[in-house]
């Protein structure tokens, strides 16, 4: 018989988290170096840097779904669909609220 060998959770675990913090730290560094060409280049403005480090931002989200093993094609849409279910309606109820304030003192 062939000897059944214990599969190392601890060791997995080790390699995802270190997987991880590479990822984090390369989404940080590219976010970095995005915030600092608006400096160096007059002719990009501040709003074209806000989208390029979403997108960075959105695709370290991507690939670090991937490596805890989520299909990112399922969670995503689902994830969306919650949150415009019940996050966003109490966001737009806190700004309707503080617009009626603002009409009030007016």
């Amino acid at each position: 018989m062939e000897e059944i060998t214990s599969y190392n959770y601890w060791q997995d675990l080790k390699f995802v988290v270190i997987q991880l913090i590479i990822l984090l730290a390369v989404v940080a560094l590219i976010v970095l170096a995005i915030r600092n060409l608006p400096r160096r280049s007059k002719g990009m403005e501040k709003s074209t840097t806000n989208i390029l480090i979403a997108g960075v931002i959105v695709l370290g989200f991507w690939f670090a779904l991937g490596i805890l093993g989520i299909n990112a094609f399922y969670f995503v849409p689902r994830f969306i669909e919650w949150t415009t279910k019940f996050i966003l309606p109490w966001v737009v109820l806190y700004w309707l609220i503080k617009l009626i304030k603002v009409l009030e003192r007016k």
